[in-house]
């Protein structure tokens, strides 16, 4: 008998994935600009202007995880629209077209399906009226500044070809006391689209764990369907309601 999947292990990988998408969003997606002669905080206020021109962003992806000895590679492709819109799918390593896990924010109410076990997680989506950058991460487009120191990190392999490195680390009043972690982001001069993003989480014991996540067919304001980000609940799946809670 399968055991009833626990909600936290449910929707922690993809907790995880949209906090990476929210770095990746404030200074890719919609940034223009010269990097190499821009600061930081400037090439966040082009993109905080450029970002209320474009609707969405989709990308396929390759998300590849280190914890102790174990490596885990795992992929699929997403869907992001602004401003609390996410339809995001992970997909058999031998079949891209068989969806292992979905998970559908729309705007009122995550859901996350596994089609394994027939089974959907429903969570009530907090504060639907926030002007998330990404939804799911608990960061408005106002708070970034706010909450992360950034920079910018040299890369003598990746700026030859126009990729510049972004780091973000939380500052002191969003620093977790039982882990430390830095996020990272790749973007590319031109239209100033991520190709890669990733973060390292150092625990209390010593573990540690780094996540990279790689980029292909990234498209922006393509057209998309009306009911994209409308979650249909599959027959006979039990629904675990979690948004009382």
């Amino acid at each position: 008998m399968i055991r009833r999947t626990d909600w936290s292990t449910m929707v922690g990988r993809s907790a995880k994935f949209q906090n990476l998408l929210l770095a990746v969003m404030l200074f890719s997606v919609m940034c223009v600009g010269n990097a190499s002669s821009q600061t930081v905080d400037e090439i966040f206020q082009n993109f905080k202007v450029a970002y209320e021109k474009s609707e969405n962003f989709s990308a396929n992806f390759e998300e590849t995880t280190l914890f102790a000895d174990t490596k885990s590679v795992a992929r699929g492709r997403f869907v992001f629209g602004k401003p609390n819109l996410l339809r995001k799918e992970y997909v058999d390593r031998k079949d891209a077209s068989k969806v292992v896990q979905l998970t559908v924010l729309d705007g009122e109410y995550g859901w996350t399906y596994t089609p394994l076990l027939n089974q959907v997680n429903k969570m009530k989506w907090t504060n639907p009226e926030r002007r998330e950058l990404l939804p799911g991460i608990g960061a408005s487009l106002e708070d970034v500044q706010k909450n992360y120191d950034m920079a910018l990190i040299p890369d003598e392999f990746a700026n030859p070809k126009g990729v510049h490195q972004i780091e973000l680390t939380p500052k002191a009043h969003m620093v977790n006391a039982n882990a430390k972690e830095t996020l990272q982001i790749w973007v590319k001069s031109g239209e100033w689209l991520p190709v890669q993003f990733g973060y390292k989480t150092e625990f209390e014991d010593g573990t540690r764990q780094s996540v990279i996540v790689t980029l292909t067919q990234i498209e922006r304001d393509k057209e998309l369907a009306p009911d994209l980000f409308k979650f249909v609940v599959p027959k006979d799946a039990e629904v675990i309601d979690l948004s009382e809670n």
